[in-house]
């Protein structure tokens, strides 16, 4: 089942990851994972890194998706010539935003992304071109909204077509309200109810971060199905403190 007949039919549950060993992006997917977000915007992975945690993910079942630092076409070609499943787009203000983001991710007739056939999402020229074309306009598409500006122009980017999910980053709307990390403040968890009844209004799956179990059960409840829970890099970090508490 791919990604987005999961994200259909239940709750997709994933992480988000700044670790330059792709030992651990193999083992987050033996975990049972759905997705990894590998990311560029505030994480150090450089692109011959993320090859090798695209490689990773697909010794296993967990989709890779890269998150790339804004809406640049070039990083977003590069991002899914890696062959990962998606590419995550941050800070998307406008309608206009959406489009190139979209337009960026996609072939003819559906975009004007740069092609190369012969990069690694192509089997380095082996696999038919039609074939390659087809499957790359199917790739998962993820635009961001997390500022108040998005919200703002929310039915517009709503109706933009051609992507996939809409991802609400609470930390960002925290800080875009005046309140920087209080992602549990009454006027941040009113914003992501009005977006997430706008967006089921208009059938686009919803997704969201998340830190703690509670905050992903009240995601749910509000119908988001793509849940990037946490860091690696912090998980890690949490399990050896818990470790370590084991010997007070």
């Amino acid at each position: 089942m791919s990604l987005l007949d999961t994200m259909q039919n239940r709750t997709a549950m994933g992480i988000f990851s700044k670790t330059i060993d792709s030992a651990f992006v193999e083992a987050a997917g033996l975990s049972g994972l759905d997705f990894i977000i590998l990311d560029t915007e505030h994480g150090p992975v450089s692109l011959d890194t993320l090859h090798h945690h695209v490689r990773a993910s697909r010794l296993t079942s967990m989709s890779a998706l890269i998150r790339v630092k804004g809406v640049d076409a070039h990083a977003i070609g590069s991002a899914l010539d890696t062959g990962a499943a998606g590419v995550q787009v941050p800070n998307i203000n406008t309608a206009a935003q959406a489009k190139a983001a979209v337009d960026a991710a996609r072939f003819y007739p559906l975009g004007s992304r740069g092609v190369c056939r012969f990069v690694r999402a192509a089997q380095f020229g082996s696999q038919d071109k039609v074939d390659y074309f087809s499957e790359a306009n199917r790739s998962i598409v993820v635009l961001q909204v997390e500022g108040l500006e998005g919200v703002n122009n929310l039915d517009a980017i709503l109706d933009v077509p051609g992507f996939d999910v809409l991802f609400v980053g609470p930390y960002d709307l925290s800080q875009s309200v005046g309140k920087p990390g209080e992602v549990s403040a009454p006027e941040v968890v009113t914003l992501m109810q009005e977006i997430a009844q706008k967006a089921k209004a208009k059938g686009v799956v919803l997704g969201a971060f998340c830190d703690t179990p509670e905050n992903a059960k009240l995601l749910q409840k509000e119908g988001f199905t793509y849940l990037a829970y946490s860091v690696d890099v912090n998980i890690y970090l949490e399990a050896c403190q818990q470790l370590k508490e084991l010997a007070q």
